[in-house]
């Protein structure tokens, strides 16, 4: 996980979620797209529960809002870091539950396939769970509504939009990812991003750079040999972490902040 901004100012929101400024839903003051959204936005609203039917979830998968979803998470899983071709408009709090939010951008994230099967509707809070008081400011601001909640809801599962993980997360040898942080490790484990698969790709990581850093010493024969062999890799792996297309960016910030003395230390050896 690495922290993700998002503006959340009305020029920035997809246009098709935009609400109308009259929230009696005048037709001319939104696009085309964003009268449809609209429409199902307070049909949800009036039912008191989501409507899990293509015509209600195609609306939060609509063009803009992938496009935006793509920009700001270059394909890549909001968990897990994994970049996928196809990823899933995943909703931070349930719709299931928040059926007001389903069109929220705030409430929108980008998610893996598997990620967002692990997550499913698990979203622990401490009690009570925020209902929706109909205004014309509530409905003005649909768009900002969710994080606005996470003050009193106190949620477990971590929105990488809002909290930095930076500093809260740990990763080891086997490309394990753990955490002191209770809301952390419960994030790890509902999404399971501790799952095989993602350890064994981090794990790859480490290993090229070990192999690269022990190469560096045996290649080369003398001391400046290895000085200049060392300093290329190390700027290679800089360069990839500033990379911001890449997989694992934390988990490569970690090698550089915990790990790298170390590694060159033990190359040597």
């Amino acid at each position: 996980m690495i922290k993700i901004n998002k503006n959340l100012s009305m020029n920035q929101t997809p246009p098709s979620l935009r609400p109308p400024r009259k929230v009696n839903f005048h037709p001319g003051n939104v696009s085309r797209t964003a009268q449809t959204t609209n429409k199902r936005r307070f049909e949800l609203i009036a039912n008191g529960a989501f409507i899990d039917t293509n015509v209600y979830n195609s609306r939060y998968k609509t063009r803009d809002i992938k496009r935006q979803l793509i920009s700001l998470y270059k394909n890549k899983c909001a968990y897990c870091e994994q970049k996928v071709e196809s990823f899933h408009v995943e909703h931070y709090r349930p719709k299931q539950t928040y059926y007001w939010l389903a069109y929220s951008w705030d409430n929108l994230i980008s998610a893996c396939a598997y990620c967002n099967e692990y997550k499913s509707t698990n979203f622990q809070i401490t009690p009570p769970q925020s209902t929706l008081t109909v205004s014309n400011t509530n409905l003005r601001n649909i768009n900002t509504l969710s994080n606005g909640y996470d003050v009193h809801e106190n949620p477990e599962l971590i929105n990488p939009e809002v909290t930095n993980p930076y500093g809260r997360i740990a990763f080891h040898d086997d490309g394990n990812i753990t955490s002191a942080d209770a809301k952390f490790t419960y994030t790890i484990n509902t999404c399971r991003i501790d799952r095989t698969y993602l350890k064994d790709r981090r794990k790859k990581i480490i290993d090229d750079l070990r192999r690269d850093l022990k190469s560096a010493f045996v290649d080369n024969p003398t001391p400046a040999e290895q000085t200049v062999a060392i300093k290329t890799i190390v700027t290679k792996f800089m360069a990839d972490l500033k990379d911001v297309e890449n997989e694992f960016l934390a988990f490569r910030r970690y090698v550089i902040d915990h790990w790298l003395p170390n590694e060159i230390k033990n190359a040597k050896n």
